[in-house]
């Protein structure tokens, strides 16, 4: 039960600049054309006892486009309405007529689970890379959930990050999107708050920034989790110190069978009139 949090969150999300807000172009055709292919998606927990559907968050948590990269009609969505998200998964598709839906899918959670595409594709990892780490000179864990946000954006600007992505391997350095795009808690596992920033190319999320404040040990303290949404070779810091790192995905795709896999599925033809 996110409680509280939901209503700060979106006064807070009324504030973002032009440049780093998560677009909520609900009825552009796009959105629709996403929301519209996302919801024939079943994830399942796999989890002993609690082996049920997960319910995937109704909107994007973010559009974008990425014209640098040939990519349009982005969008990022989430699975687990209450409590941290199982499982993140950015869908893109490439410039031009009826090209493939592209699907980036990447586990935010230690809990296993599968995904079933309508295509038939299933994505079953067998492990997650889901990390918790303390974050170095983190403050107390604030009592009240606007001084925690705060903490958290303050946080989040400490992450820098770059990736070699071209087959020069060429640098590009990637820049944290100010707002996050999701903030949730679960009393239950103890889990007092958390959000997801993301590190972008652009706006085209590559990177997601897991901050939680944790009571599992008192006092309350402030952890971290990185999990990749690109393909690249990842390198993030905090305070310019290196603390990640992640090679290339083989392949590009990955397996899935793995924590992070790349997938495409074809997309409806348009029918010309």
């Amino acid at each position: 039960m996110i409680g509280p949090l939901a209503a700060l969150l979106t006064l807070a999300m009324t504030a973002l600049s032009d440049e780093d807000s998560p677009k909520k172009a609900e009825t552009s055709q796009a959105v629709k054309e996403a929301r519209e292919h996302m919801s024939e998606f079943n994830v399942l927990s796999l989890v002993k006892g609690r082996e049920a559907p997960i319910d995937m968050l109704p909107n994007p948590l973010l559009t974008y486009g990425d014209a640098a990269r040939n990519n349009e009609a982005g969008t990022l969505w989430a699975w687990g309405k209450s409590g941290r998200p199982v499982a993140f998964v950015e869908l893109y598709r490439n410039v031009g007529k009826d090209q493939p839906w592209v699907h980036a899918l990447t586990m935010t959670s230690p809990e296993l689970i599968q995904l079933k595409a309508p295509t038939g594709q299933r994505w079953t990892p067998k492990k997650s890379h889901f990390a918790l780490r303390d974050v170095p000179g983190a403050p107390d864990v604030g009592g009240q959930p606007a001084v925690r946000l705060r903490q958290m954006k303050e946080i989040s600007r400490r992450f820098e990050a770059h990736e070699f992505w071209d087959p020069n391997n060429s640098r590009f350095e990637m820049r944290l999107l100010v707002q996050p795009v999701h903030r949730y808690q679960d009393d239950a596992a103890k889990l007092i708050d958390g959000t997801v920033f993301v590190l972008a190319h652009g706006t085209n999320p590559e990177v997601l920034v897991q901050i939680e404040a944790h009571a599992t040990q008192q006092p309350p303290r402030w952890s971290y989790s990185l999990a990749r949404l690109g393909s690249a070779e990842l390198h993030v810091s905090i305070d310019s110190k290196e603390v990640w790192t992640e090679p290339r995905t083989p392949g590009i795709v990955g397996q899935p069978v793995d924590p992070y896999w790349l997938f495409w599925t074809p997309q409806t033809p348009t029918v010309s009139p």
